[in-house]
């Protein structure tokens, strides 16, 4: 049977991830999301070929019909799935968008710089 939920994939042992993972489920009132911490189940990053240094680098959605989303559009989706979709529709149009995603990929890359705290990841969040 099909997930009904657009399912999000976060690093539990991210300090990052893992507050933007409490963040999205306070938002979820309609429960529509799925979250998934790949520390306790990595089946499913093997059951839709992921690649796990991938999916820890930048977010993941996996939509209701399958559609495997990375980055601002798995952001999008998400954020869509709990009704805020509006605060991110500015980000579609396209020279922003463009902007959008690379601003993206350049915090994910460098989110630990800004965010780490003592004893918050250690290695465990490591991107490399």
């Amino acid at each position: 049977m099909p997930e009904h939920r657009t399912i999000v994939l976060y690093d539990g042992w991210c300090a990052v991830c893992s507050a933007s993972a409490t963040r999205l489920r306070k938002m979820d009132k309609h429960n529509r999301l799925s979250m998934i911490d790949l520390r306790e189940d990595e089946s499913i990053v093997s059951r839709h070929k992921l690649d796990p240094k991938e999916v820890r680098r930048v977010m993941h959605a996996i939509t209701p019909d399958g559609k495997i989303l990375t980055a601002m559009d798995a952001l999008r989706a998400t954020m869509s799935a709990v009704g805020r979709g509006w605060m991110l529709a500015w980000t579609r149009i396209p020279i922003i968008s463009w902007i959008c995603d690379r601003f993206y990929l350049w915090f994910a890359n460098n989110r630990l710089r800004f965010f780490k705290r003592k004893h918050a990841c250690d290695d465990a969040c490591s991107i490399d």
